[in-house]
C-alpha cells in the first residue's frame, strides 16, 4: 500500500469513527446528557426508581447486630476463624449502613455525618477487635468488644437514638451455628 493508500484509509476511518460518534451521540449520549441537565428522563427514573428501594439503615444494622452477637458467642468458644469472619460480616454491613446514607438528619434537623463518625470508629475500636481476633487472645478481645460496644453506643447517641443500647450478648442469635471449633459434622 502506497503513501496515497495509507492516506485514504485514515480519512475513511476517521470518516467512519465520526459517523459512528454521531449517531451514537444521537441515540444514546443525547438521553445521557438530558438526563444529567436535570430534566426527567430514563435515566432520572431509574435513579429515583432505586433510591426507592434502598432499605434502611435499621435493615443494615439487624445485620451487623446478628453477626456482632455471632462474634462474641464464637469467641467465647475461641473458634477464632468463625470470629474472623462474623467479625469481617459486621464490619462489611457497617460500611453498607454508612453507603446508604453517609449523612442522616438527627432529631433536631441536623446533620449527623454517619460516614466521619465511621471514620473515626473503623481504624480506632474496631481495629482493636481486629487485632485480638488476629492474635486469638480472649482476655483482650473481650475489653476491646466492650469498649466497641461503647463507641457503637456513642454513634447512635450522635444519631439521635439514645434507645439503641448495644450489650454483651446472652445467649447465641441462632442455634443454627455450632460455634465448637472441634465440631465435626453432623
Amino acid at each position: 500500500m502506497g503513501r496515497f493508500g495509507v492516506v485514504a484509509a485514515v480519512v475513511i476511518a476517521a470518516a467512519v469513527g465520526g459517523g459512528a460518534a454521531e449517531v451514537w451521540f444521537r441515540t444514546r449520549g443525547q438521553a445521557a446528557v438530558t438526563a444529567q441537565g436535570g430534566s426527567a428522563g430514563p435515566l432520572q427514573s431509574d435513579v429515583d426508581r432505586l433510591k426507592s428501594i434502598v432499605p434502611t439503615q435499621s435493615h443494615t444494622m439487624t445485620d451487623v447486630g446478628y453477626h456482632w452477637a455471632n462474634l462474641w458467642i464464637a469467641a467465647q468458644h475461641r473458634n477464632w476463624p468463625l470470629a474472623r469472619f462474623f467479625f469481617n460480616e459486621a464490619r462489611q454491613s457497617i460500611r453498607w449502613t454508612v453507603l446508604i446514607r453517609p449523612v442522616r438528619k438527627g432529631p433536631d434537623g441536623a446533620d449527623v455525618d454517619i460516614k466521619s463518625l465511621w471514620d473515626g470508629i473503623d481504624p480506632s475500636s474496631m481495629a482493636a477487635v481486629d487485632i485480638a481476633i488476629e492474635q486469638e487472645d480472649f482476655a483482650t478481645f473481650e475489653s476491646d468488644y466492650k469498649v466497641a460496644l461503647e463507641t457503637c453506643y456513642s454513634c447512635h447517641k450522635a444519631a439521635g437514638l439514645p434507645f439503641l443500647r448495644p450489650q454483651i450478648p446472652t445467649a447465641p442469635p441462632t442455634t443454627m451455628i455450632n460455634y465448637d471449633p472441634k465440631a465435626t459434622w453432623p
